[in-house]
């Protein structure tokens, strides 16, 4: 059947308004998405910005809240998860005070007994922060890592035959601690080949007393970047 001239007009005139119709639209949603994507990156960065100047003035609460909004709109951040862990590491030091043990004993010579005293003392004086203590019994040093496990603390022992060293973080230093190691952790899971949560790790470790995981930490940190001198003279003094 033969399309009449008419019709053969109205087809060619419809697809004349149509065509660039529908190119304009699309091209409109592009623009938009495009302006759409620039307004979230520009807003993600002044995010990041807002955490550092509050991070510098030690508004730590201000720059978590930053970090957070930063975060739901980028989950998979791995500098964001780093900063967001030196965040919570430098609050867990304020939470501490100025003093680095906040409370240091040595439980040479006494008994069991005597030393969970000290121990309890230890932790009503400090609140939060971090206790090492010296044991020279397996008796004593069992009886502390007993007690602290029935806590909320952290607590990693060194062992030297009979003596230990017993290093306990507790309160929110200890809270916050923790939860700048999983924002570490997790910005290695995201980048494995980004060297500052690594460093940042091993120097986490390093100031609680766990000292071979914290080298660890820092030879993995130098292996990515082995152009950090700073770093590589640090390790040669630690070995």
């Amino acid at each position: 059947m033969r399309l009449q001239l008419p019709t053969i007009i109205f087809l060619c005139l419809s697809l004349v308004v149509i065509v660039p119709l529908i190119y304009y639209m699309k091209t409109s949603d592009q623009i938009v998405n495009r302006e759409a994507i620039n307004l979230e990156g520009e807003e993600f960065k002044s995010l990041r910005e807002q955490a550092a100047v509050a991070r510098n003035a030690k508004r730590h609460t201000q720059a978590i809240q930053s970090l957070d909004e930063a975060l739901k709109m980028r989950p998979d951040n791995a500098e964001v998860h780093n900063d967001m862990g030196a965040t919570y590491y430098e609050f867990g030091l304020d939470q501490a005070g100025p003093s680095w043990p906040s409370w240091k004993g040595d439980l040479a010579g006494k008994t069991a007994a005597a030393a969970l005293k000290e121990l309890q003392t230890a932790i009503d004086t400090t609140v939060s922060g971090y206790i090492v203590l010296k044991s020279d019994k397996l008796s004593v040093t069992e009886a502390i890592e007993a007690k602290v496990q029935d806590s909320d603390a952290y607590m990693y022992i060194e062992q030297f035959g009979s003596n230990a060293t017993i290093n306990i973080v507790i309160g929110a230093t200890k809270e916050f601690f923790m939860k700048a190691r999983d924002h570490y952790l997790r910005a290695i899971d995201i980048r494995p080949a980004y060297p500052r949560p690594y460093f940042n790790l091993g120097a986490l470790y390093m100031k609680i007393g766990q000292y071979d995981t914290a080298i660890d930490y820092l030879e993995k940190a130098f292996e990515l970047d082995p152009r950090d001198e700073e770093l590589q003279q640090y390790l040669n003094q630690l070995r």
